[in-house]
């Protein structure tokens, strides 16, 4: 790390900080696809990216504050595209569909699933602050489900519903099916993994 942190120091600032995180973060992501994370170091991230290890501690303290931030702007993006979902869909019943349907696209994306799989991979679990960041991530993609399923309880669409609690339940049974459509041969198609959900939710938050 000291040799990361004296290499290259003392070259003059090229890009705006906004440029520069992203130009890291691009860099850091590339870098993982080829080696993993736990071979990587700073110096491969700052190679990729044709920046100065000044460049790198300007924004960042470690590589694991690095891949940090990497996982949370990844939730962040995937929660708001999850809210945009959730807002076009005409009725709670649409909405429940719409945000099961975008949690099931992690898995079925295939630039989704293999981001996915790099930012859950056993060596970034290790990082110092993932359990806390896994935990805030959860938060936010649920956070529309909640708001969802308090939409239907208020319509009568869903008479039995504890919102918060069968939220947090929605989210594992998906992420459970997605695991389970890994591993499975023949793949269930999105559309049947989306079905098999959504009856199970429907079930619940009907009573039916």
């Amino acid at each position: 790390m000291a040799e990361e942190r004296t290499a290259n120091v003392g070259r003059p600032r090229r890009f705006a900080p906004e440029t520069e995180v992203n130009l890291i973060l691009d860099a850091a992501l590339a870098v993982m696809r080829r080696n993993g994370y736990e071979d990587i170091s700073v110096a491969d991230i700052l190679e990729e990216a044709g920046l100065s290890t000044r460049s790198f501690y300007r924004h960042f303290e470690s590589k694991d504050d690095l891949v940090l931030v990497m996982y949370r702007r990844n939730a962040e993006g995937a929660a708001q595209r999850l809210t945009d979902r959730v807002a076009r869909a005409g009725s709670p019943a649409e909405g429940l569909t719409a945000w099961l349907d975008e949690i099931l696209s992690f898995g079925y994306d295939r630039r989704k699933a293999e981001r996915m799989a790099l930012l859950g991979s056993a060596g970034v679990r290790r990082a110092a602050g993932y359990l806390t960041e896994e935990r805030n991530a959860r938060h936010l993609l649920v956070a529309p489900l909640v708001g969802v399923l308090e939409a239907g309880q208020l319509a009568g669409a869903f008479p039995a519903a504890e919102p918060e609690r069968d939220a947090h339940t929605i989210y594992a049974i998906v992420f459970e099916a997605l695991e389970w459509a890994r591993v499975t041969e023949p793949r269930p198609t999105r559309a049947e993994s989306l079905a098999h959900c959504h009856r199970f939710a429907v079930g619940a938050l009907t009573g039916g």
